[in-house]
């Protein structure tokens, strides 16, 4: 090859590798005296940061596998092993998921050469000199010299990579990308990185923030609550010890649906943002339509920015990739019924309507009664299993056997004031979860169509069994609109006063009235949210995915 030709080729390679960082400049402000932080985001600066590299000699894509030198011998390309688990049987090839798997492959590149722990140094450094300046006196015999400004100052520029935001239809192959990126990070220990569903990010910062306002109080009285400076902000205390153990978060089905989690998380990840953490997540939601039609959502929209700002923003469906091919959701192909509204369902999914509710209820109590002989002999009195949920809270089970299988009415968790850490604790502790009767859910009852979506998505990322009889097939659950007299929220209607407060009840409180419900974030959001738990529904009662789980 030419030498300029060569050249030419492995500036395009550092320019693709570039695309997946950022860097941070720490640039003297002379103008306000302390060391201000700019963001330098052109594709220029990327590549002067790398045109010295030796890791980036190679002619070819940065990301081909036949020319990754040394970084081959450390990590697994994603796009590689993606064809491998193709090859080997385990995945049908989809071009969408490739193509994610190819930019996804130049953030493993970039972290491998990330030193997050660098990076938080030279950031405390020159938050000190900005403590410092602050405090200095402005005489001329306070003055610092040249040389000890230069001391005192970091170095110039930090390459951060920029993190990951894919989004698209339900069952794409979005969580199966994340989990395995997440695996073959390179350079990375396990403690520093960490793999969470968005429900069990949000339980664990809440508790968090619930714990450090509870030591605050018993140490600085109720006061101490009265200064609202950012130093003293338990938001931002948690995300400065999150980026303290994690250089690399990952989180499955990001979703905003509650005003107050949209205010906390703007906070949360400028934080960690600011920090150097790098996010991956996956979303039905692009961006743009995250906690739309929310209350206050101006105050949300900051974080949009900072979304795509410090992360690619990946649409897994796009028709101009894979010559024009459109999203298939895996998990309905998986269990057999790849015709959505199709009357085939899971093979442990029973129909209780058209006189079927005498059968279908025997052959629950077959099923259960077949997992007795795995109960212990203590719980031969049926005693009820207390199962330990977050902020010291309980959860009561009358029908099981042992931590095999778990039997509950959909009224018993859906009808009743439970939410995302009860389920947490059910799916985490049963093999095999019972739930019967689940009925047609529409927005008169939008709290239960929401606890039942939280439920089937913490079932599935604890990989748990399921058995469900229903009304109806899982693509006919739910009926996304009101009810006759209930399509808004805080008017009269025409039908008993009891169902009209019932429907006020289950949305937020805190939206004006005469909003339509079906325009409330929370409500708008379902779905959304149920399309993904139909498809996750009907996977988890396939005989597929039992054996898959040695059930």
């Amino acid at each position: 090859m030419p030498p300029a030709t060569a050249m030419l080729t492995s500036a395009l390679s550092l320019v693709k590798v570039a695309h997946a960082l950022r860097v941070t400049k720490f640039i003297p402000d002379v103008s306000r005296g302390y060391f201000a932080r700019h963001l330098l985001l052109s594709r220029r600066s990327y590549s002067i940061v790398h045109a010295d590299s030796s890791s980036n000699q190679k002619s070819k894509d940065a990301i081909d596998r036949s020319d990754c030198g040394d970084i081959t011998k450390q990590f697994i390309p994603l796009v590689q092993e993606y064809e491998q688990q193709v090859s080997g049987g385990k995945l049908l090839f989809d071009p969408l998921q490739h193509h994610a798997a190819r930019k996804l492959t130049r953030l493993q590149l970039a972290l491998k050469h990330y030193d997050h722990n660098t990076f938080l140094e030279q950031l405390e450094q020159v938050e000190q000199c900005e403590i410092n300046n602050q405090h200095q006196n402005t005489s001329n015999e306070h003055k610092k010299s040249p040389i000890a400004e230069q001391k005192m100052s970091p170095s110039t520029s930090i390459p951060i990579p920029r993190g990951f935001y894919i989004h698209g239809d339900v069952g794409t192959g979005k969580s199966l990308l994340l989990n395995n990126f997440c695996e073959s990070a390179p350079a990375l220990t396990s403690s520093k990185k960490r793999r969470l569903h968005f429900h069990s990010f949000l339980q664990e910062i809440h508790q968090r923030i619930h714990g450090l306002n509870k030591k605050l109080l018993q140490k600085h009285g109720r006061s101490y609550h009265v200064d609202t400076s950012i130093k003293r902000n338990p938001i931002l205390q948690v995300a400065e010890q999150l980026s303290n153990e994690v250089t690399l978060l990952c989180i499955d089905e990001f979703q905003v649906t509650d005003v107050a989690d949209a205010m906390m998380l703007s906070q949360f990840f400028g934080e960690l943002w600011r920090r150097g953490v790098v996010v991956v997540a996956t979303s039905n939601r692009p961006p743009q339509n995250l906690y739309e039609g929310g209350l206050n959502r101006g105050y949300f929209l900051p974080f949009l920015d900072l979304l795509e700002k410090y992360c690619v923003v990946h649409h897994l469906g796009d028709p101009s990739i894979g010559n024009g091919s459109e999203g298939k959701d895996y998990r309905r192909i998986r269990s057999g019924v790849d015709v959505p509204g199709s009357d085939k369902c899971g093979d442990y999914f029973y129909l209780t309507r058209g006189g079927n509710e005498e059968y279908t209820s025997q052959q629950l109590d077959q099923l259960f009664q077949s997992f007795e002989k795995h109960s212990h002999p203590v719980n031969n009195a049926y005693r009820p299993l207390i199962l330990q949920v977050q902020f010291q809270r309980t959860i009561s089970i009358s029908q099981y056997h042992s931590n095999a299988i778990a039997c509950f009415s959909f009224d018993e968790l859906c009808a009743v004031e439970l939410g995302s850490s009860d389920f947490h604790a059910i799916a985490n502790h049963f093999q095999i979860v019972m739930i019967k009767n689940v009925p047609q859910l529409t927005l008169r009852y939008p709290d239960r169509a929401r606890r039942f979506i939280t439920l089937i998505d913490e079932l599935y990322e604890a990989g748990c069994c399921l058995v469900c009889s229903a009304v109806d097939i899982p693509d006919r659950l739910f009926v996304g609109k009101a009810s006759d007299g209930e399509s808004t929220y805080g008017k009269k209607s025409t039908t008993n006063p009891d169902t009209s407060m019932e429907t006020g009840d289950a949305v937020d409180v805190a939206q004006v009235q005469g909003t339509a419900v079906s325009e409330l974030a929370s409500v708008k959001e379902l779905s959304f949210a149920f399309s993904r738990a139909a498809s996750r529904l009907l996977e988890m009662c396939s005989k597929t995915w039992w054996e898959e789980k040695g059930a």
